[in-house]
């Protein structure tokens, strides 16, 4: 009987929310959601630029991560216990499923499609935030207008050059991505967008500041392998000691490198050659941290450089500016400081024995080290021509990778809805 009255109920309902066709219209406003352009007043800015960093925060780890797990840093095997995101195993080994497979089927993936809508969302707010402070009167202008302005020409330049680093529309195409429907823009004219961006924030920066963007814009130019411009740049980057430009994580919101590819939960694992590195030299270990996996096959590893959910991530720090100007030199820049300067301040730093010689190679193996688990690797791999075609090496799982893919895939989503492309 209970059940019978039950259905009745439940029946009943259904026939009287059917028959009221605004039924689900007859609520209060919302009063904690504004549509973005209605925050337009100059008492909404820190709101505004505290949610252009929040987008910071949503995009890099989880873009950098991605970006090292199609690169040679970062591996995926399900012998480690708790591997199971056949998104982060499409991404390691793209077009090894047979020789005739470029990989193109995971467009789809979530690694790429979650990361491309977080950098599109980081570039429209970062977009926006510059027409509402740009929007106020200048001569009632405050210091939050100054770090408005800094923050969005900066994020600004940041998500431009995201999409030419780490996106590619095809396997065999160059980096680059469309915005708000365009065609196609190629990494070249989107390193030169970012650095516009960049250069617009210089007149709201601290002397500090003016450094970060200078190594920012030195990077544009080497990734393009640029060395004059990228010396000009790089000489008026950033020194050591400077504080790390970085992305902040919180417990509500996790760092990924640690969340899926470290001691949260081990998913992406250390390739075999950092373990050498450290067996080589031990001190090795002060910058290259990392503990035993547990696995049901070969002993892996996974990095412990990012021990916390919170732990922050470097977009750009000193260390990279001065790497960036031993390679720099070694190409044939004109830069203030020696390659093997340079790389033994960066050394040094860690407890390290300074090297008597460095030429490409040491600095390609030393960017390997230092800039680890920081989303550099594949473009590295890409510069010096160096990439891999195997995943899991030396181990039982080891697998031939056949396709060509070196980015994350411009999502199904974009491909599907802009006629552009």
């Amino acid at each position: 009987m209970r059940h019978i009255l039950n259905t009745c109920l439940i029946a009943l309902m259904i026939f009287n929310i059917s028959c009221e066709d605004a039924w689900y219209q007859k609520v209060d406003p919302l009063i904690d959601v504004a549509e973005d352009r209605e925050l337009k007043d100059r008492d909404d800015l820190p709101f505004l630029t505290k949610g252009v960093l929040v987008n910071l925060m949503y995009v890099y780890a989880d873009l950098a991560s991605a970006s090292d797990l199609i690169s040679d840093q970062i591996e995926f095997s399900q012998t480690v216990n708790n591997a199971t995101f056949t998104s982060y195993d499409q991404l390691d080994g793209r077009g090894r499923v047979d020789i005739a497979d470029d990989g193109a089927q995971y467009d789809d993936n979530f690694s790429c499609a979650g990361n491309y809508a977080s950098n599109g969302r980081f570039r429209k707010h970062a977009d926006l935030l510059i027409e509402t402070v740009s929007a106020l009167d200048a001569a009632s202008a405050t210091a939050e207008d100054t770090a408005a302005f800094y923050t969005g020409y900066l994020a600004g330049g940041l998500a431009r050059a995201f999409y030419a680093t780490y996106f590619a529309l095809t396997d065999d195409g160059a980096p680059g991505s469309p915005i708000d429907d365009s065609p196609m823009i190629s990494t070249a004219d989107m390193f030169t967008d970012a650095r516009s961006k960049y250069l617009a924030a210089v007149p709201y920066a601290t002397d500090a500041e003016k450094r970060v963007l200078h190594s920012l814009i030195g990077k544009t130019y080497l990734l393009e392998e640029n060395y004059s411009e990228a010396a000009t740049h790089l000489n008026q980057g950033m020194s050591a000691g400077d504080a790390p430009l970085q992305a902040l994580y919180s417990q509500q919101y996790t760092n990924n490198y640690y969340q899926q590819m470290g001691v949260g939960r081990t998913q992406g694992i250390v390739a075999y050659r950092f373990i050498d590195y450290v067996a080589a030299d031990p001190l090795e270990a002060n910058r290259l941290p990392f503990v035993e996996a547990e696995t049901s096959g070969d002993q892996r590893h996974v990095q412990t450089k990012y021990p916390d959910a919170s732990s922050p991530v470097n977009v750009i720090s000193w260390q990279e500016n001065h790497l960036m100007l031993a390679e720099v030199s070694l190409r044939g820049g004109s830069v203030s400081v020696s390659p093997a300067d340079a790389v033994n301040a960066v050394r040094a730093e860690h407890g390290l024995a300074a090297l008597e010689t460095v030429d490409l190679d040491v600095v390609y193996v030393e960017r390997d080290k230092e800039l680890w688990c920081t989303g550099n690797r594949a473009s590295d791999q890409t510069r010096w021509n160096r990439w891999h075609d195997t995943t899991n090496l030396g181990t039982e799982v080891e697998e031939t990778i056949y396709g060509e893919w070196r980015y994350l895939s411009i999502s199904l989503y974009e491909k599907n809805n802009n006629p552009n492309i």
